[in-house]
């Protein structure tokens, strides 16, 4: 009986110090009979949306629609509205600057959606400081000048060229990019200086019918467009 009753007490120690938890073990546990090391995975400190470079692909172009609506200074309530395209090609300086060069035009449209003949031709040099630059959403503040020209469709090149003006804008955009394409929305106001035939005192027609109120008239508004661009 005395044999017995030994017997099951030293099974019954064995049993409990094999069923000892790992956390009840104070040594180390790389050296602990029957203990593995457990390894963390490694963790990803890569932030989102921060791993484009975006001076691998440095040069754009891009297609804008959208409308402007302008004024003369002496009668800002008189303001006709265009309906214009834009094409621009850019190219990134550094990585929050980019070089813009651009065209554009369209007509004169009125209330009932019709187009008349009076057309708005521009071309500007512009500058682009971005923000958020690796992001997928990506803004700017931009500033430019060029030249401007309001005249009819049957205008002669001289009386284009004696419509012409300067052209000053400034604005911000907003940008979404995937890989190479990329979807944008831009707001600017832009004004217009005196044509070079007011400058130079002499009347040429036909010249539209937008800053004729008087004689050397400047205009000022507002441009908004919705465009897209490929980087390459």
């Amino acid at each position: 009986m005395r044999t017995l009753l030994a017997t099951a007490l030293v099974v019954a120690s064995a049993s409990a110090a094999a069923a000892q938890a790992p956390s009840d073990y104070s040594g180390d546990a790389s050296s602990a009979p029957g203990m593995m090391p457990v390894q963390q995975p490694p963790m990803d400190v890569t932030p989102c949306n921060r791993d484009r470079d975006v001076m691998a692909d440095r040069w754009a172009v891009g297609l804008s629609f959208g409308t402007l609506g302008i004024a003369p200074d002496s009668s800002p309530n008189s303001t006709a509205n265009f309906d214009i395209g834009e094409l621009s090609l850019r190219f990134r300086v550094t990585p929050h600057l980019e070089l813009e060069g651009s065209v554009g035009g369209g007509h004169l449209t009125y209330g009932d959606y019709t187009q008349s003949t009076t057309k708005l031709q521009t071309a500007a040099l512009s500058l682009r400081y971005r923000f958020a630059i690796e992001h997928n959403w990506n803004w700017w503040l931009m500033g430019g000048f060029g030249v401007a020209s309001i005249s009819d469709d049957h205008a002669t090149q001289d009386q284009t060229d004696q419509a012409t003006r300067a052209l000053g804008q400034f604005g911000l955009g907003l940008e979404h990019r995937w890989n190479h394409f990329a979807l944008q929305a831009e707001l600017k106001g832009v004004a217009m200086g005196e044509t070079k035939a007011e400058k130079d005192g002499s009347v040429v027609y036909p010249q539209g019918t937008v800053g004729r109120t008087s004689s050397g008239d400047t205009l000022s508004g507002g441009v908004f467009t919705l465009g897209g661009s490929y980087y390459f």
